[in-house]
């Protein structure tokens, strides 16, 4: 008794081990390739999801859970084999495997990774289908056996009726019979249809430069000047940033210079919030097309800052330009001036789509009104006719 269960779990164990040096040997071997797979025909075959993907591991366990020493497993491998294939190969109007989609209890795995590396081992016998329809080798069908048919050639009906006569054969010989049905390569190449993105540099970010002084402090990207009407304007680099004392005005004057250009920016604080009163370029006062009033504590930022000579004849541009004056405190404390405050954007509150939304809201306005006065002047009937009685006379006066 206790040999003959020695014997048992030895054949069970030289089983598995027989897979699983068959996964390693096998799967070094071969490049990785995901093929689905078919597996039936043994009264205890699982039900297993359909996932996504199965790797080698993985269908190794499941394939192990249903063979032991008394189970014959026979492997029909095509050379390709891919799951559109079973889905869209058809003759006339029905699939191309009708035969094994009779099958009542089946597991189905859409994409398993080499599963021959596991199920070909040294004790599997290799048997070929021959152009005639017939095998190299009889099958034999023996207890803990493995045999691999390799179907070459025909098409995949032809396939499936050879797999049908020849599972039924097997089955009556040994009843305790594992059948896996799957192929060798994937014939469907997902890679042809991946849309390569093309490789391109990022753009570099535009520098922007940081003008910095006792009491102020300003970034921006650009700075240009010219003619107002001229197509392009000249470019400048403004670097440096002084604040100019002067006893004659309560302004703040800061003087921005660089390579052939001077910038004068005049700041008044007035109740809690400061405004930009003056704008000099290289001597020349230019008009404020646009008042910057803004709080205290808050910095101003636009990201195209004009001004134009009081002829209208010269402008300068700012681009992307966010700058803020500083004041001492109500302690008379000074204000560290290398952070800006929060941001207020030349940008108006109310845009366009916003006069749009509220002109097409005042019409639907005007329309409801007019129809429910036109609804509240509509007069219901007073007196109605008795059938029996008089007629109604409805003088004209009334």
């Amino acid at each position: 008794m206790i040999l003959s269960l020695c014997s048992e779990k030895m054949a069970k164990l030289g089983v598995s081990v027989a897979l699983f040096l068959a996964f390693a040997v096998f799967g070094s071997a071969r490049a990785s390739s995901n093929v689905p797979v078919f597996v039936w025909g043994k009264p205890s075959v699982t039900y297993v999801p359909a996932l996504s993907r199965y790797s080698s591991s993985e269908f190794a366990a499941l394939v192990e859970a249903q063979i032991d020493e008394k189970t014959f497993t026979v492997v029909f491998a095509e050379d390709r084999l891919s799951a559109e294939d079973l889905s869209q190969c058809k003759l006339k109007t029905q699939t191309c495997f009708k035969n094994l989609q009779k099958l009542e209890r089946k597991s189905y795995l859409p994409s398993v990774e080499e599963p021959l590396s596991v199920l070909e081992g040294s004790n599997a016998q290799s048997v070929q289908l021959l152009s005639d329809g017939s095998l190299s080798e009889r099958i034999v069908p023996q207890a803990g056996g493995i045999v691999v048919v390799n179907l070459s050639g025909g098409d995949f009906a032809s396939h499936d009726a050879i797999i049908d006569a020849l599972y039924n054969r097997l089955q009556s010989a040994h009843p305790n019979i594992v059948a896996i049905y799957t192929g060798k390569t994937p014939s469907f190449s997902y890679s042809s249809l991946v849309r390569k993105t093309r490789q391109t540099e990022p753009e570099p970010e535009p520098k922007k430069e940081v003008l910095t002084t006792d009491g102020f402090l300003m970034v921006y990207e650009g700075f240009l000047f010219g003619q107002a009407d001229a197509a392009e304007l000249t470019s400048a680099t403004l670097t440096a940033a002084a604040k100019i004392e002067n006893a004659t005005t309560d302004a703040m004057q800061i003087r921005l210079t660089g390579a052939g250009a001077q910038v004068d920016l005049f700041f008044l604080l007035t109740q809690g919030s400061w405004e930009i009163t003056g704008v000099w370029f290289d001597n020349q006062e230019y008009y404020l097309r646009h008042r910057v009033h803004v709080n205290q504590h808050f910095s101003y930022s636009c990201n195209q800052w004009e001004y134009y000579s009081f002829d209208l004849q010269k402008k300068i541009v700012f681009q992307e330009v966010q700058l803020q004056p500083f004041w001492p405190n109500a302690e008379g404390e000074a204000v560290s001036s290398n952070r800006f405050g929060d941001a207020w954007y030349c940008v108006g509150f109310t845009s366009g789509g916003i006069l749009s939304g509220l002109f097409l809201v005042l019409i639907f306005i005007i329309i409801g009104s007019y129809g429910i006065t036109w609804m509240m002047d509509i007069r219901t009937m007073d007196r109605f006719d008795d059938p029996k009685g008089k007629t109604i006379t409805v003088n004209t006066a009334e």
